[in-house]
């Protein structure tokens, strides 16, 4: 609908050049019988002097015109059809305008940060339909059951042992690092009536015990403990991949979503953050890949044929370089007129 209503527009102008050309036509064939008739009025001659030179430029800026897009007349003249033969030079030169000119960090920085993701995000989430729309994401693509496919592939390729190991590291770590308050904890768990030296030796021994049997686990994948958190964890894939999952997803990510609002909505500082950690990711994204951009330009307009490409260029502007044929008749005109007067003049 919209390529036809633009088809319309082009032709529509088309035919409003040709029309002035056609009325300095007739204008001039009107001048130069009246020359013959009645010779003796004088303003015949600034008519005729008007519409000749209207001719000529309209018929110029006709030729310039068309040569843009096509041969003119059929004609193999050189220099025509420049856009057909020029379609690679285009597509290159096109990509490197766009990348020069709107893709420096100079030109997005000030749009990207005029971008306020957190609106749009504040927005989306308080509709009614979008807890609905999020249920309905999970039924549809069985989440829970692809979550469990995932959590038991990842068992079974055992890369589940190293983020154990660095998760016993760290417990092991902080009961080391926090030592005092664990035996103090220890201690004060024996009757007043244990001696105190006593209570302080049994809590050193069993904080020390517990770190270092921690620490052992860390170091041996094939420990007992280990083992059987691996089975535990292959237990709640199994449940994981069953209808009850998939409504207690759902609920969860209900009842994540209403906090998640009620969260963004009281807290403007969370807001920001959100807005200047996502304007940094679209920026960085830009400028990192503003040569793909340049590239695709050029890839796209490569791959179009020859004639698409005129044909697109000329319904976009078509319509505009009319006016020139246009302007052409009317300041070829008044030009012929002034060296018509003057010629008269002297």
């Amino acid at each position: 609908m919209e390529v036809d209503f633009k088809q319309k527009k082009l032709q529509q102008h088309k035919n409003l050049a040709l029309g002035l050309l056609l009325l300095m036509l007739v204008l001039y064939i009107t001048a130069v019988i009246c020359q013959r008739k009645v010779p003796q009025w004088s303003w015949v001659g600034y008519l005729k002097a008007f519409s000749e030179a209207a001719m000529v430029g309209a018929l110029a800026d006709w030729f310039a015109v068309v040569a843009l897009f096509r041969r003119p007349m059929g004609l193999n003249i050189p220099h025509t059809n420049l856009i057909e033969a020029r379609k690679n030079d285009i597509g290159e030169n096109l990509g490197a305008f766009v990348v020069e000119n709107f893709l420096k960090s100079q030109q997005i920085r000030p749009y990207i940060t005029k971008i306020k993701p957190s609106s749009f995000l504040l927005e989306w989430l308080s509709k009614e339909n979008t807890s609905a729309q999020l249920a309905a994401f999970i039924e549809s693509y069985s989440l829970h059951t692809k979550a469990s496919t995932l959590l038991v592939q990842f068992l079974k390729e055992h890369k589940h042992e190293g983020l154990l190991s660095e998760a016993l590291k760290k417990v092991a770590t902080y009961l080391d690092t926090h030592r005092q308050i664990l035996e103090r904890q220890i201690d004060d768990q024996f009757p007043m009536l244990v001696p105190a030296f006593i209570r302080e030796a049994i809590a050193e021994k069993v904080a020390e015990g517990l770190y270092q049997y921690i620490l052992k686990m860390a170091q041996e994948p094939s420990h007992p403990i280990r083992t059987e958190i691996t089975q535990e964890l292959y237990n709640f894939a199994q449940r994981l991949n069953t209808p009850q999952w998939q409504q207690q997803l759902t609920a969860l990510l209900q009842k994540g979503i209403a906090h998640l609002t009620e969260e963004l909505r009281a807290n403007t500082a969370l807001q920001s953050q959100i807005d200047t950690w996502l304007q940094k990711i679209a920026y960085q994204f830009v400028l990192r890949n503003k040569q793909e951009v340049g590239r695709l330009i050029s890839a796209t307009v490569a791959q179009w044929e020859g004639r698409q490409l005129s044909e697109k260029l000329e319904l976009e502007v078509g319509k505009d370089l009319q006016f020139i044929r246009v302007n052409g008749t009317l300041v070829g005109g008044l030009v012929g007129l002034i060296i018509y007067f003057i010629t008269q003049l002297f």
